[in-house]
């Protein structure tokens, strides 16, 4: 009887240490990454199209390797996933004066967190 009961507690006061843990949250960012300079739009925009391919192969942890997050707080490392992405292509002149294209992605994406104690 005594073992019943002191099994008891500990599960009890365990389930009490983990209850206070904190609940992960979801946070949703956004980020703008740059390509290389195109000569044309039509090659910009196709550097973009791969571009966001590639981001939309990677698995949750690869995508947390690949975006910036600034956070102090605990991290799942697997919980990334992206929502939405879009292709822009900006004019820019280059250092001999010429104009290029430059791929620009936007990516969204969400992941779970939970503050540090």
């Amino acid at each position: 009887m005594i073992k019943v009961i002191s099994l008891a507690s500990i599960a009890l006061f365990s389930s009490v240490t983990f209850a206070g843990a904190g609940v992960f949250n979801t946070i949703i960012n956004n980020q703008s990454m740059k390509g290389a300079p195109e000569m044309t739009k039509d090659a910009a925009f196709a550097a973009g199209k791969e571009m966001v391919m590639e981001f939309n192969s990677k698995s949750p942890f690869e995508l947390g390797r690949s975006v910036n997050y600034a956070t102090n707080d605990e991290v799942n490392v697997n919980s990334f996933e992206l929502l939405d992405s879009q292709v822009t292509v900006n004019e820019i002149v280059t250092n001999e004066g010429k104009i290029a294209y430059q791929p620009v992605i936007n990516v969204s994406y969400e992941y779970k967190a939970r503050e540090r104690n």
